[in-house]
């Protein structure tokens, strides 16, 4: 269960369900002591009434004068019964007919309770008290039927019990409402890291609980420190791009001195190694931009960003005439860095270009994963040489102009966002074929 809310939840519902079930135990216990307490206090004013209805007929005997004892005791099966026992001898109420308890004599002063079935089945709770009287000792039972104050207890546990449920049904509504305005402002932390990854976003707010402001205060610092990071180093390589510029168009102009122009092999040699560093320099410089994957990225558009770079790329082979065949589906914003997919895009096309006779196809779609196909009419590669493509600086013909970097860049694009890099022949063209594949992108 990784949910922090509904562990508090299920936790502060049990706590107040055994709460509520205890305070119900307690209660009714409590109620029902209450009213034996009442009903044995009740028996021992009736027992007194009794003793003191009690009278000697005899030397051995006594006897009972029923106009001191309370009428209930008259009636059969009344509920209210009592027991006396003297030297054997045994007095039972009216109201017990012929039956009787079949209780031990106790001695002077002392007192039980007993819990037993009387007649009709009736629960009877029954006090037992040891009398001295007439010089002899008697005991005396007196016992009532609980049935009306277990009847009452019933009634008072199904009201009791019916209220604590609305209460706690009440408690866990209450509960309920104040974990989720108490957890709104973690839910908009987590809008919030979802917006700073989809770019809206640079840093994330403050006004959060006390609990989780370091955590805040720590990955904004974190997020502030990356930037830094980056921006410095897009300065670095674009003041070292600036500093090499003027010593590489120096050695651009050495071949068109009057000295080299005896050794033309030397200025061949030359005027090649300064065109290869330049294309170098630009390339280190595109793909420094990778960096920059992170939470400041601009949303992709392949309908607008691709024919864009094709018409770039167009414009640069014009001398070729290339037809790049382009046809856009309806999704294809991507949360991505626009930098990073123009990138790929970008050396794939570019290298298409280079080989391609007369035409080019490109297909851009979105699954569960991105594609974006590359295929050409050129002379294509062989199987033997398409392992070594993506290796760095890897070139199968010195004659057209480039260094090697176009494919392993796009590959290490594509590894970037846990993708692959699919190369072989074109079924449909015969040129080279080309797929990138990345899986960790979301689309809109």
């Amino acid at each position: 269960m990784k949910s922090l809310q509904l562990r508090l939840a299920l936790g502060l519902f049990v706590s107040l369900c055994s709460v509520f079930i205890i305070f119900w135990w307690l209660t009714s216990s409590s109620i029902r002591a209450l009213a034996e307490e009442s009903v044995a206090e009740h028996l021992e004013h009736d027992a007194v009434s009794i003793l003191a209805a009690i009278y000697t007929d005899s030397v051995k005997t006594i006897a009972l004068n029923s106009q001191q004892i309370e009428p209930i005791y008259l009636q059969p099966f009344s509920g209210d019964y009592f027991q006396i026992i003297s030297n054997g001898q045994v007095i039972s109420s009216p109201s017990l007919l012929d039956q009787d308890f079949a209780l031990q004599a106790l001695p002077p002063g002392e007192t039980n309770k007993l819990y037993i079935t009387g007649p009709k089945q009736q629960p009877l709770l029954v006090m037992v008290y040891g009398y001295n009287k007439l010089e002899r000792n008697i005991t005396i039972a007196v016992a009532e039927d609980l049935s009306p104050t277990l009847a009452r207890i019933v009634s008072f546990q199904y009201r009791y019990t019916l209220i604590a449920l609305v209460l706690l049904l009440l408690l866990i509504i209450t509960q309920v409402i104040i974990l989720r305005s108490g957890f709104y402002r973690l839910t908009r932390i987590a809008r919030q890291i979802k917006a700073l990854e989809h770019g809206e976003i640079t840093q994330l707010d403050t006004d959060v609980p006390q609990e989780v402001g370091a955590l805040v205060q720590e990955v904004n610092w974190l997020l502030k420190l990356l930037d830094q990071r980056l921006q410095r180093s897009r300065n670095a390589l674009g003041d070292l791009a600036h500093a090499l510029k003027s010593p590489l168009t120096v050695l651009k102009q050495l071949p068109h001195e009057p000295v080299l122009q005896a050794h033309p092999e030397i200025c061949q040699v030359l005027q090649t190694q300064t065109t290869n560093m330049q294309n170098m320099m630009e390339r280190v410089l595109k793909q420094a931009r990778m960096a920059g994957s992170g939470p400041t990225f601009i949303k992709f558009d392949g309908r607008q960003d691709i024919p864009a770079l094709i018409k770039v790329l167009q414009s640069v082979y014009r001398d070729k005439n290339l037809t790049i065949n382009f046809a856009p589906t309806e999704t294809t914003t991507l949360l991505i860095d626009r930098e990073d997919i123009l990138e790929l895009a970008g050396n794939l096309l570019d290298n298409a270009c280079k080989w391609a006779n007369s035409t080019i196809n490109l297909y851009f779609y979105v699954d569960e994963a991105v594609h974006l196909i590359v295929e050409d009419d050129g002379p294509g590669v062989s199987d033997a040489d398409l392992a070594s493509l993506t290796q760095r600086g890897t070139r199968l013909d010195e004659a057209v102009s480039g260094h090697g970097l176009g494919l392993s860049i796009a590959q290490s694009i594509v590894e970037q966002y846990d993708g692959q890099l699919i190369l072989r022949r074109s079924t449909e063209l015969g040129g080279f074929y080309v797929e990138a594949l990345l899986r960790k992108v979301e689309s809109t």
